[in-house]
């Protein structure tokens, strides 16, 4: 049994709670049951509508569930239950296997997380006409690629992200950075190419670009000494993993250097990032950095969101959690819509496609996550909507990108409390 085949019969259980009991998800039986032959077409139900995720979080596959219940709750879509299959996937090999498994059995609409997956699943999503939704691919090449119009974000581009990170960086009296990302990395090359014209903008100097090899989980003494020879006063950390974002960090102690830490989305606040620093009293030089992960702290959706995710788990729902809660909600309209201009009750992934942004985009009946309800109601009798999410209220452009006004939350880490200080939000407009 390879890797990715193990951690499906874990994750078999967990689609149970989208499913709001029966069919599908669920794995039954009891310990002298059989295991599945192929566990990704036994989680699959022919009567249902389904959809699936391959996150690299449990928080975000958590957050997937949960609107899949509610949704469920209200009724389901097109009459049928919608049965959600939500994975977490350790690393890109065992991503790719998980989603060509998921494409292949039959689902119509994909959740990926980050731009190297998404980039990899894309030629099997564009051989099964499936659109990929994602909260945490910022990566610029998501923009051009050749996709056929099946990639959209629920999240920004590095193109907007990276002049926020400059600008904390900068407002913090840095001048001089060096930039640590992983060879080969989709991520880590958008972000360092952005990130040096933002900083000298600002009156800034990029020393330095530092690659370690992607995967290196140890071992960094010899990079951090690049480093550290350009005498910077802040590091831009683009490091893809959280864990292994923080175990550079921890390498670092023994430079004694006041430089300041810098970071982007895939570690700012989050709490992965945090469980792994060994000391953090002693980054004498402080850890910050800006992300577009969490929802609007004064957006009533949020705030639904919020109290239903603390309800469900009994925790506080982490960055990307929003959107990704959104991406199911989305995807539950533009199926609904689907079915309905193209009279059917079993739409195809194109068809998903081709209502996306009829349901996410004005003009149309503003419609919210907390009342899915009404708003697949108004779906059904053939109204506009416009959902405005737990996220933000954002619409796609011609590309899959997000337009309107988007919360940008600054980290700072509290190395006493060891925690980090989110409580300050920048609403940032992205233009059309």
């Amino acid at each position: 049994m390879n890797t990715a085949t193990s951690g499906l019969l874990a994750a078999a259980a967990l689609a149970v709670l989208a499913s709001c009991g029966g069919g599908g998800g669920g794995s039954g039986g009891d310990a002298a049951t059989p295991l599945p032959a192929n566990p990704i077409q036994a989680m699959l139900d022919p009567a249902a509508i389904n959809i699936a995720s391959v996150g690299w979080r449990t928080s975000t596959r958590d957050a997937f569930l949960l609107a899949a219940k509610q949704i469920n709750d209200a009724g389901g879509v097109l009459g049928k239950r919608l049965n959600a299959i939500a994975l977490v996937a350790r690393d890109n090999a065992e991503a790719q296997d998980m989603g060509q498994q998921l494409l292949d059995a039959g689902v119509i609409a994909l959740n990926v997380s980050t731009s190297t997956r998404v980039l990899n699943l894309l030629p099997q999503a564009l051989a099964k006409g499936v659109p990929i939704l994602t909260e945490s691919s910022s990566s610029p090449t998501l923009s051009t690629v050749a996709d056929q119009d099946l990639i959209y974000r629920v999240g920004v581009s590095d193109v907007d992200a990276t002049p926020v990170l400059a600008k904390v960086a900068w407002e913090a009296g840095k001048r001089r950075a060096v930039v640590l990302i992983n060879a080969g990395d989709a991520f880590g090359a958008g972000l360092a190419s952005l990130f040096t014209p933002a900083f000298q903008k600002l009156g800034g100097q990029v020393v330095s670009t530092v690659t370690i090899p992607f995967g290196l989980k140890s071992g960094f003494a010899s990079y951090l000494q690049q480093v550290y020879d350009a005498k910077p006063d802040v590091i831009l950390n683009g490091i893809l993993a959280a864990d292994i974002s923080a175990n550079v960090l921890n390498e670092s102690l023994p430079f004694q250097s006041g430089a300041m830490w810098l970071l982007p989305g895939t570690a700012a606040g989050n709490q992965t990032f945090l469980d792994n620093l060994a000391d953090p009293g002693k980054l004498t030089g402080g850890v910050s950095g800006a992300a577009a992960t969490i929802g609007a702290y004064g957006n009533s959706s949020y705030q639904s969101f919020r109290n239903g995710y603390l309800a469900q788990y009994a925790s506080e729902p982490q960055d990307f959690t929003a959107p990704t809660y959104d991406i199911a909600m989305v995807m539950a309209l533009a199926i609904e819509r689907a079915g309905l201009v193209n009279h059917s009750n079993s739409p195809t992934g194109l068809m998903v496609r081709d209502s996306l942004r009829f349901v996410m985009n004005a003009p149309g009946e503003k419609v919210k996550p907390e009342a899915i309800a009404a708003a697949l109601g108004l779906v059904r009798a053939g109204k506009d909507v416009d959902y405005a999410g737990a996220y933000a209220d954002i619409d796609w452009d011609g590309v899959g990108d997000i337009v309107g006004q988007v919360p940008f939350t600054v980290f700072r880490l509290d190395t006493a409390a060891r925690n980090w200080d989110a409580s300050l939000q920048l609403i940032i407009a992205l233009p059309r």
